[in-house]
């Protein structure tokens, strides 16, 4: 009996490792359909994308829209920080890494009224 519960034990564990693996900035490389919604809560447009590299520092380097919007990032935990500037203004996003390799979270930009920027990410 004490078998079989320590070879339950060693496939549980081994079937939930992947779950405790951390994200690194290289595993987010990559290109990203997107979609979201403006500060004001108005939606996107269809055909939105996010081209993520690593930078020679190993930051991610960001691209919007063939280069549009820039912005750099940071992996810590299980989530993606972003910092970018567009139109002059200063963004900042904040982004859930999720187990199957999409990202989805919300983000703010300096002096809009609104708060209910989001964007979802799905590998391309």
């Amino acid at each position: 009996m004490k078998t079989v519960f320590v070879f339950a034990f060693l496939v549980l564990i081994g079937l939930a490792a992947p779950a405790f693996a951390q994200t690194t900035n290289a595993n987010l490389i990559g290109t990203y359909a997107v979609d979201g919604t403006e500060t004001d809560g108005g939606k996107y447009e269809d055909g939105n994308e996010v081209v993520v590299t690593m930078d020679k520092s190993g930051a991610l380097e960001l691209k919007w829209n063939g280069g549009e919007y820039v912005g750099v990032g940071q992996v810590s935990g299980n989530q993606l920080f972003i910092g970018s500037v567009a139109e002059g203004k200063v963004i900042l996003l904040v982004m859930d890494i999720k187990g199957e390799g999409s990202l989805e979270g919300k983000w703010w930009r300096r002096t809009d009224a609104g708060t209910k920027g989001t964007e979802v990410w799905k590998k391309k």
